[in-house]
């Protein structure tokens, strides 16, 4: 049986990083990665490397990027059977570093994951009923996103992604109840009007969330699952190298961890270890 159905963003990532203090408006000296990303793809490899057995569905397209996004996928371990082949490019993120491993800027282009349609979920509902959890990013379409919620909301974690994209997570709940979603700072002020946690939490749990979760970059997490709220700190491996992925890292061991029955706080502390394990590496998952 698959433990966990990973849906949503599988791109090529290219990242570039000063090796001096950033100039604006002029070339600067640095290094290029490139490597394969995505936010549902990523928590899929991380997964996967935990031990966990995953399922990713989603899409590339007929090109190099995608292919060679699909081996890196398989490589880890992830069943990448229902990953759809589309007639558009595979999604591409490119990131912009300042020396200290800190995102200054980043832009994305996403048009293939609009292929990810309802009737593609509906295809694949039985894995997702079987599943122990589902995890769907909020790069995946509202109308795709409500039916997966339609399916398996009671064992969900969503993503949120970016302020814009977080919108799709108040759409859901006002539909009904959400198992798990895992905002960050910035999610919440837009959504909620505020950073106060004990505010915001509350919020969520009124709007239907059963189990949230707020990613603080250093300051670590915050969760609740109704009752008291828990502050996780940050977990760090050693000093920063790259923050791409971090986030996608602190989703993947939290989820591990549910999977092993633990606690929520016990298992967002799974998610800040591997959150720091990621940042401190060149890589934005596992390898």
């Amino acid at each position: 049986m698959i433990d966990v159905v990973v849906i949503g963003g599988c791109n090529f990532d290219i990242k570039a990083k000063s090796t001096e203090a950033n100039k604006l408006g002029t070339s600067n000296p640095g290094t290029v990665i490139t490597s394969a990303g995505g936010v549902a793809r990523n928590i899929a490899h991380n997964l996967a490397r935990l031990g966990a057995s995953v399922s990713l569905i989603s899409v590339v397209g007929h090109d190099a990027m995608g292919e060679s996004v699909l081996e890196t996928t398989r490589a880890a371990g992830v069943d990448v059977s229902r990953v759809q082949r589309v007639e558009v490019s595979t999604g591409s993120y490119i990131a912009i570093l300042d020396r200290n491993g800190e995102l200054i800027t980043a832009m994305n282009d996403m048009k293939a994951v609009d292929q990810l349609t309802p009737e593609l979920i509906q295809a694949n509902a039985e894995i997702l009923k079987s599943a122990r959890l589902v995890v769907a990013d909020c790069n995946v379409p509202l109308a795709t996103l409500s039916t997966i919620a339609e399916i398996a909301r009671h064992k969900l974690l969503v993503e949120p992604v970016s302020v814009p994209k977080s919108t799709k997570l108040f759409k859901l709940l006002e539909a009904g109840p959400v198992a798990y979603a895992t905002p960050n700072f910035d999610q919440i002020e837009a959504l909620v009007g505020t950073r106060e946690i004990e505010k915001a939490i509350a919020f969520l749990h009124g709007k239907g969330l059963r189990n949230a979760i707020i990613h603080a970059g250093p300051e670590g997490a915050f969760c609740s699952d109704g009752g008291e709220i828990s502050h996780i700190a940050a977990m760090p491996a050693g000093p920063v190298v790259d923050v791409t992925g971090a986030g996608d890292g602190a989703v993947a061991g939290l989820v591990y961890g549910l999977l092993q029955g633990k606690s929520l706080a016990d298992a967002v502390a799974e998610g800040q270890k591997l959150a720091g394990r990621i940042i401190a590496s060149e890589r934005s998952f596992l390898e």
